[in-house]
């Protein structure tokens, strides 16, 4: 009979060690270019053999998708669209972009050796198209369309508009990444994502003042 405490275990050593490599992978990736980087030197960071990497990924394409598929899972949880308080669309966006802000802290390394590659890379391109783009931009339309049909925002086509956010905030992350200085002190800020919610909710309007 198997011990399933026995299994569990090995599973979580598995996924740590997983983890420990792709960590690893992706600092070596961000520094010398995926091209450049060697599983030698992934190994050297991650404190074990070249041969424990081989065990868990064969090769280091498997380790860029190992990395892609770390982003989609956690980048945005579905959760976040079925919890209570959704009818705020201000909220909402505002909550949405601060999630997203500390999701690109803790993987700022990762991000940077995906996006880069991807420019490149049409296998990685597609399957960052599949599972990270598109799943969001689904799921980020339909929100915005029962908002419009509710009445909390006025009539603008989901679509296009999901489109919009999307690109500003991989701007903004592309900056980041290049080194903006002002991104970089006010990334996490209170500042930053009450600036940007109102920059889309508000636009570039000028402001009524009274006589």
């Amino acid at each position: 009979m198997v011990n399933q405490k026995t299994v569990a275990r090995r599973e979580r050593r598995i996924a740590a060690r997983k983890e420990q490599i792709l960590d690893a992978a992706a600092q070596v990736f961000a520094e010398k270019g995926f091209h450049r980087a060697t599983t030698k030197e992934i190994a050297a960071v991650a404190d074990v053999s070249e041969g424990t990497i081989y065990n868990y990924f064969g090769s280091k394409n498997d380790l860029l998708i190992g990395m892609m598929t770390r982003v989609g899972d956690s980048q945005v949880p579905p959760e976040i669209f079925e919890q209570e308080g959704l009818d705020d669309a201000r909220e909402f966006y505002t909550t949405l972009i601060q999630r997203r802000h500390t999701f690109v802290r803790q993987n700022k390394s990762i991000l940077q050796a995906v996006l880069s590659e991807i420019l490149t890379n049409q296998e990685m391109r597609e399957r960052y198209n599949e599972q990270i783009v598109e799943p969001f931009l689904s799921m980020f339309e339909q929100y915005l369309s029962v908002q419009v049909e509710q009445g909390r925002i006025r009539q603008v086509d989901a679509e296009l508009t999901t489109r919009y956010l999307f690109a500003l905030n991989l701007g903004l992350l592309g900056m980041l990444i290049l080194g903006d200085p002002l991104l970089q002190s006010k990334w996490e800020s209170d500042e930053l994502t009450e600036s940007l919610t109102e920059f889309v909710f508000d636009g570039l309007g000028t402001r009524e003042t009274g006589e």
